[in-house]
């Protein structure tokens, strides 16, 4: 009988991809990740049995307990790898210090099959004007620009840099293919380590203090305000739900009236999950993102937000 590698409480595999006619060892991983369903443990179902398989490394997976939510020591059920295939797969293991790589020829090589990012940094300007008639993610506005060649640290030798190709993004560009996204590897500015996004993304709620350097949030919005008198470059205040703790009242991501509109984060988006890059900052009795910038905040498709609520993140 099969037996999981991690114990279900630990287990880092958060979704498997259901695919029907994926055959590990001959179809590639673009082939699954395109056309396979994620599917979270409490969506699984028995005639799912011998067609998931593991995002990040195509192992072929199981559910333990199959049917019940939980096992006889009251764990919750999870996914594992199947044993006896052994595979490079990060979701194997605890979370790291994140990926290295033991050659400039092995980084650029991840940089050019896209399962490496590096953010030089992201789009402070809106650098077309989208589609006002488009539904939100089937804009027009370009996502990506190439930027210059920058030095990162992710080499295994010591002090060592690699001289990578970057680029310029949004956090909008993050969200499309959002299940994709999560188990490919992005350096953000400032970070040491290149980290799985899934291990970047921090929930809001997880926050107690400010942060020395940028970090990528998420969090449901429960409110949004308006200073001044409605002008766009008035500040909007997107609250996000936020345990009264450590002596900080709330959480807030802070733009303006012009970029949240752009980005359809208004009172109409309460209830929606929205993320943003940026440092954590005390701001009167809370805890804030301030000065974002139009790259530095969107909202989730709704598509992905059963999926991201159920990835426990910190």
């Amino acid at each position: 009988m099969d037996q999981p590698y991690t114990a279900g409480a630990n287990n880092r595999i958060k979704f498997a991809m259901y695919h029907q006619q994926w055959t590990y060892g001959i179809n590639t991983l673009d082939q699954l990740g395109g056309s396979g369903k994620p599917v979270l443990v409490t969506e699984y179902r028995p005639e799912m049995k011998g067609k998931i398989f593991c995002p990040a490394c195509g192992c072929p997976l199981f559910r333990s307990p199959e049917e019940k939510d939980n096992d006889r020591g009251g764990r919750d059920a999870y996914f594992a790898h199947r044993r006896g295939i052994k595979t490079e797969c990060p979701l194997r293991t605890k979370k790291a210090e994140g990926k290295q790589y033991s050659s400039f020829e092995e980084a650029a090589q991840a940089v050019q099959d896209g399962k490496l990012v590096v953010v030089r940094g992201f789009l402070q300007d809106r650098p077309v004007v989208p589609d006002k008639t488009a539904k939100p993610y089937d804009q027009t506005a370009v996502e990506d620009l190439d930027g210059e060649p920058v030095d990162v640290p992710i080499s295994r030798h010591t002090g060592k840099k690699f001289n990578l190709p970057s680029k310029l993004t949004t956090i909008r560009g993050l969200c499309r293919n959002f299940d994709q996204n999560l188990l490919k590897y992005y350096f953000f500015p400032n970070a040491q380590h290149a980290h799985l996004l899934m291990d970047a993304l921090r929930w809001s709620h997880g926050f107690g203090e400010t942060t020395d350097t940028p970090v990528l949030v998420y969090g449901k919005i429960v409110g949004v305000w308006d200073g001044g008198n409605g002008n766009p470059w008035n500040v909007r205040t997107i609250h996000l739900s936020f345990p009264k703790h450590a002596g900080y009242a709330d959480f807030s991501f802070k733009t303006t009236v012009a970029i949240a509109d752009d980005h359809s984060i208004d009172k109409n988006a309460i209830g929606r999950v929205a993320l943003a890059f940026g440092r954590v900052v005390v701001v009167g009795a809370g805890l804030a993102l301030r000065n974002l910038k139009w790259g530095e905040i969107a909202l989730l498709p709704e598509k992905y937000e059963n999926l991201i609520n159920k990835l426990d993140l910190q």
